[in-house]
């Protein structure tokens, strides 16, 4: 029977692993086409025909490479979550500081939470920077750097190894 507290933290680690394993990472893209106008959706599939971008309707749209000037790709919710991640470094990093601070005056607390208040905005501010990076592709029409860019556009895709 020694074996039965390890069940719930199997089951628990078996749990994480199948819910994340499920997650499709989905990616924010700008396709900017050569007559001047562009377009906002996510990147569903790059194939070497074309590029298909879902818009905010979940209607795919192709484009032809020989249409596209340039692209811009970011993580869908990037923003949002290096706002959370960098809100809640700042807030530990804030009151780490503000209560070493404050040291043997018996005021470590007070110092605690009034580095954490200030160091939770400043480090929200850093995380949506850094969340909001974009990696920016230019064709400017070209069909042979659409095409040598084919595989890193599929890593973004959810749809692997569809060929049209």
């Amino acid at each position: 029977m020694k074996s039965l507290p390890f069940l719930p933290v199997l089951a628990l680690i078996f749990t994480l692993s199948t819910t994340h394993a499920q997650k499709v990472k989905t990616y924010d893209v700008r396709v900017f086409l050569m007559d001047n106008s562009q377009v906002k959706g996510t990147l569903y599939a790059a194939r070497e025909s074309e590029l298909v971008i879902l818009r905010e309707d979940l209607t795919p749209v192709k484009y032809l490479p020989e249409n596209i000037r340039a692209l811009k790709l970011r993580r869908a919710g990037s923003i949002g979550k290096g706002a959370w991640v960098g809100a809640v470094g700042g807030c530990i990093a804030g009151a780490v500081a503000g209560y070493a601070s404050e040291s043997g005056s018996g005021w470590e607390d007070v110092g605690a939470i009034g580095g954490a208040i200030v160091g939770t905005p400043l480090g929200a501010i850093v995380g949506v920077v850094i969340g909001s990076g974009k990696k920016k592709y230019t064709l400017n029409g070209d069909k042979d750097r659409y095409n040598a860019l084919l595989p890193t556009l599929e890593k973004y895709t959810p749809q692997k190894g569809h060929k049209s």
